[in-house]
């Protein structure tokens, strides 16, 4: 069974949450979502981040739930291009295999956007087919 992280805002917890479900029914283990995190509390944001990278680590897929955001269509936040390089870093470095999926095409318009456009090109990211 494929061990599948969901990396997204944290602003879209409803629909990250539904696709976990989706992904579920299909037979993935998510095993890990984002989560509500205590902006006020810097320990906890810490404690968030490391447990969701040590996730990432382990992790098959690392799915992108890129939908609109602010009406910005596809949005990718700089959090989740973070997680998205994190992953990459770890497959070209030390040759991990996890599979960068976005749910939908790549933003156009954002500082990013090129370097997401790059990554897709030489097959670090995939859009997500199934």
């Amino acid at each position: 069974m494929k061990k599948v992280v969901i990396c997204a805002s944290r602003f879209l917890l409803k629909e990250a949450k539904e696709y976990k479900r989706k992904l579920e029914n299909k037979g993935y283990a998510v095993i890990r979502c984002p989560q509500l995190i205590d902006q006020d509390s810097l320990e906890a944001y810490q404690t968030t981040h490391i447990e969701h990278y040590k996730k990432i680590i382990e992790s098959d897929i690392l799915f992108i739930l890129n939908i609109e955001k602010n009406g910005i269509s596809n949005y990718i936040g700089p959090s989740v291009f973070a997680e998205i390089a994190f992953a990459i870093g770890l497959n070209i470095s030390l040759g991990k295999e996890i599979t960068v999926y976005c749910l939908n095409p790549l933003p156009e318009e954002l500082s990013y956007s090129e370097e997401l456009k790059s990554w897709k090109e030489l097959g670090w990211i995939k859009i997500w087919k199934d």
